[in-house]
């Protein structure tokens, strides 16, 4: 325990180590390109505004164009020159007379001159790792063309993952990931880079895991996984739905190994916990490594961010933890998640009676998935304020819900033809 102790303290120190050192590179990158991207973008900022749904008012349709507007903002902020500074303080222009986040960004990549109602408001408490694929891509592409190819990778990504899940726990593991993955959507995830970066972390988490199972299982290095998988989540993301990265390679986990109840009790516990110790962790390198590079007091304002997120009361909102929980299911249970849960059912049915399943309570997994699946209702109790105020993408953490009832009624039965194992 007391290796593995320092051994965590290393990778964060080694992980934060890079990851200013990445920041500091993308931030020398020249910006002249990146405003011109901007600019050609101007059709498609000015049409879509700030949220736009590509199905009516079906609520995970909905893209989120004022945190991408954000991002690409912070991407090609007029900065002070000194790279460290900026490359910790991650400054966005904010206009007071508009709420429209297109238009603040179209005015930086116009060259708007400072003038009264102008602001340069400091985002220093994420570590903004998404900057290392936007800045590069924002020299070469428009933003329609970045939506392009972040649909192409992510499809690449997500065929190779359905692949290896059928040759190592055939239908069962398409079923249950693809569940989850159904509930977070993928069409709007290709469209939003907001939401794109826990998806890819999800979906590149599970390609390791099924990649090297083997090696994983003879070391007994399964907890590097999830301890990576959390300083990634630290690094990449802007507080969407980061819990989704814990919960679903976590099910994956337990349907990939065969241990007995009390294991896999005491490793669901331990690897939750090598997660938050590697979100955590980083998140708060961030604020260290960030106040000492600008003396801006990065602690307190993510310390104050937190207890927002957490229990901030909100005028004219419900807070009240059921509301909360109510809301973020009824935007999930949309009609699609619906019917692939009822056709889930009904094709275990279906098997059962033609003999392809048969009847095989497997306990030892079944209970731990069982509270895996529960995760999602502790999240919207803790991060109440969040979870309440960005319902719309809040919802997605039920995708753990929805993939962990999936795997729970498989193990129930087990496939009496085995697929090949890879």
């Amino acid at each position: 325990m007391f290796k593995r102790i320092l051994a965590t303290i290393e990778y964060l120190v080694i992980a934060s180590v890079i990851g200013f050192l990445l920041m500091v590179g993308v931030y020398a990158l020249p910006k002249a390109r990146m405003v011109n991207n901007i600019n050609r973008s101007r059709p498609l900022l000015t049409t879509e505004g700030n949220y736009r749904y590509w199905a009516e008012d079906i609520t995970n349709t909905l893209s989120d164009n004022f945190s991408d507007s954000l991002m690409e903002d912070i991407a090609i902020n007029p900065n002070t020159g000194n790279l460290l500074y900026d490359a910790m303080i991650n400054c966005y222009v904010g206009w007071q007379d508009t709420s429209n986040s297109s238009e603040w960004l179209l005015r930086v990549a116009g060259g708007q001159p400072f003038y009264e109602g102008y602001e340069q408001v400091v985002y220093g408490r994420y570590w903004h790792g998404y900057l290392l694929w936007m800045k590069p891509l924002l020299l070469l592409f428009s933003v329609p063309e970045m939506r392009l190819i972040n649909m192409a990778v992510q499809l690449a990504l997500l065929c190779w993952l359905m692949i290896l899940l059928y040759q190592q726990l055939g239908i069962v593991g398409c079923l249950t990931v693809g569940t989850g993955i159904l509930i977070l959507n993928p069409i709007t995830c290709a469209m939003t880079f907001h939401f794109s970066d826990i998806y890819y972390n999800v979906l590149i988490t599970c390609i390791v895991m099924l990649r090297h199972r083997t090696t994983l299982q003879r070391r007994n290095d399964w907890w590097k996984v999830f301890l990576w998988c959390g300083i990634g989540v630290a690094y990449f993301d802007l507080m969407t739905y980061p819990l989704v990265a814990l919960g679903i390679p976590l099910i994956l986990y337990f349907l990939l190994t065969d241990n007995s109840l009390g294991s896999n009790l005491s490793r669901m516990i331990h690897y939750s916990i090598d997660w938050v110790v590697g979100y955590a962790g980083m998140w708060v390198l961030k604020w260290l490594i960030g106040s000492a590079f600008t003396g801006y007091d990065l602690v307190t304002d993510g310390l104050g961010a937190v207890g927002l997120r957490s229990s901030g009361a909100l005028e004219n909102v419900n807070m009240e933890y059921l509301n909360v929980v109510s809301s973020n299911v009824q935007a999930m249970l949309t009609k699609p998640v619906i019917a692939l849960l009822v056709l889930i059912v009904l094709c275990m049915i279906a098997g059962l009676f033609s003999r392809k399943f048969e009847w095989k309570a497997q306990w030892a997994r079944l209970f731990p998935i069982l509270l895996i699946g529960c995760y999602p209702f502790v999240w919207y109790f803790v991060i109440r304020n969040h979870s309440i105020v960005h319902v719309w993408f809040a919802y997605r953490v039920l995708a753990i819900t929805g993939a962990a009832v999936v795997a729970i009624l498989f193990c129930f039965v087990k496939e009496t033809r085995r697929p090949h194992e890879a």
